[in-house]
């Protein structure tokens, strides 16, 4: 069919000649686009009958990705999900080759990008918490964010880079080296029960959603800070190819995370005023 030859065998292995590395990147074209006919065939089947590929990044996971899944089960029961829930930065090259048809991740910098569209959700204010009896609770004054830094911090194994520079910027000079952007966070993960569980146990601080830390709070094994930081105050949205629209599937779990998302928001906002009232600070 091509007329010309394609591999050639070496010391090496077998390895494709200059044709066969053009033979090679449109075959993979080919294949990308019979996979996207199936899947536009696919789409007029009907809702009950798809199947969904979703990425969460580790805080969306525990903040609505998990309550937004359970009601469209309720709602759709015979549907296939997959759920992937990894770092962000590892679910966007997944969008790329088509093993997501959509990802829920912090969108700083991903809404100019033309390869991606982007779903906004609302910003969520995060807050830093610790253990009952920190050290950083015996303060009577307000806490700068550089003293909150001279302990080590757990969150997600990869900040945005808006993050980095505002934590590197704030960071104690006594820890500003050529290695502290490599080392930042200290304790990098992407579970937020391990994230709690590390802090109750010892002085590290982790950085929360109220949502997924009330529970502790309330029985007292952990004590969220009384600090508004705008700094992690953190846009989400859903992320998927720009020329590749979704399914019925996919388009309803949007709506329905939308519709979480809104709750988690006024959730957010009435557990903070019952929390912190008029002890609540701000840092600009």
């Amino acid at each position: 069919i091509v007329g010309t030859q394609l591999f050639e065998r070496g010391t090496d292995g077998v390895l494709p000649t200059d044709a066969g590395q053009v033979f090679l990147a449109h075959a993979k074209e080919v294949v990308a686009r019979e996979s996207d006919l199936i899947r536009e065939m696919d789409l007029v089947r009907g809702l009950d009958t798809g199947e969904l590929h979703v990425g969460s990044g580790t805080y969306p996971s525990a903040m609505m990705v998990d309550r937004s899944v359970a009601r469209l089960l309720r709602e759709h029961p015979k549907i296939r999900l997959r759920i992937q829930t990894e770092n962000y930065m590892n679910l966007l090259p997944l969008l790329r080759k088509r093993e997501l048809d959509l990802a829920v991740v912090a969108v700083a910098g991903l809404s100019e990008d033309p390869e991606f569209h982007v779903t906004a959700l609302q910003p969520h204010q995060a807050y830093f918490v610790v253990r009952k009896g920190h050290p950083l609770l015996r303060s009577k004054v307000k806490l700068p964010l550089q003293q909150i830094l001279k302990f080590p911090l757990v969150t997600t194994s990869r900040i945005t880079g808006h993050l980095l520079k505002g934590f590197l910027a704030d960071a104690p000079e006594s820890d500003m080296d050529q290695t502290a952007a490599r080392s930042f966070p200290a304790i990098g993960c992407e579970s937020v029960g391990m994230m709690k569980t590390i802090a109750a146990e010892s002085d590290a601080v982790t950085i929360l959603p109220l949502n997924t830390v009330v529970s502790e709070i309330q029985a007292r094994q952990l004590v969220a800070l009384p600090l508004v930081v705008p700094l992690i105050r953190v846009a989400f949205g859903v992320v998927r190819l720009a020329h590749r629209r979704l399914s019925p599937l996919g388009e309803t779990f949007v709506r329905i995370l939308q519709q979480v998302d809104a709750e988690l928001l006024e959730f957010e906002q009435k557990t903070a005023a019952k929390l912190f009232g008029s002890q609540k600070r701000s840092r600009r």
